[in-house]
């Protein structure tokens, strides 16, 4: 199947928002989701973006049954390790079910990659859900290494009230 994989632009942010809800439903977390396409407008697309993003967009005669054209992005940024240097981090890689196994997914990976090396990056970093058998079966084939087996990292986070109590306790000026 023909498709192509461009910089998303502003106006791909409401599609961007309807796949972001489609990852969310497939990894059974739907009400995590709080950005709106708002967010993804200001956040992306303003003089400091926070990240970049691809799309996947199919031509016409290959739309969805409900008119999309837009079936796939991948969203990302770009982060430093203090032993390794410049990094991107790939926060999202969705295609829309009906479209995948043509060659969409390795098509925005491979650009995220691309990005990345023109950058000077020197890995291209991602999680995926441990139950998610066959994102994590196409990242290896694709030569990803799993850290947790390798190297027994574990991701962890702070938000919401942790988040706010622990910026509380920063040192006053």
């Amino acid at each position: 199947m023909h498709f192509k994989v461009r910089a998303a632009a502003k106006e791909d942010c409401k599609e961007i928002s309807r796949m972001i809800m489609e990852l969310a439903v497939y990894e059974n977390m739907p009400d995590q989701v709080k950005t709106s396409h708002e967010d993804l407008e200001r956040d992306g697309f303003s003089p400091n973006p926070f990240y970049e993003c691809l799309v996947a967009e199919v031509p016409d005669e290959h739309k969805t049954k409900d008119g999309y054209t837009v079936v796939g992005y991948a969203l990302y940024f770009y982060t430093y390790s203090t032993w390794k240097g410049r990094s991107v981090y790939m926060e999202d890689l969705y295609v829309m079910p009906d479209f995948r196994g043509k060659g969409i997914g390795t098509g925005l990976m491979t650009k995220v990659a691309q990005v990345g090396v023109e950058k000077q990056c020197v890995r291209l970093q991602f999680s995926v859900l441990e139950w998610n058998k066959p994102s994590l079966d196409f990242y290896i084939a694709k030569g990803a290494e799993d850290l947790t087996a390798k190297e027994g990292w574990h991701f962890l986070r702070f938000h919401g009230q942790t988040l706010d109590t622990l910026a509380k306790e920063a040192p006053k000026d």
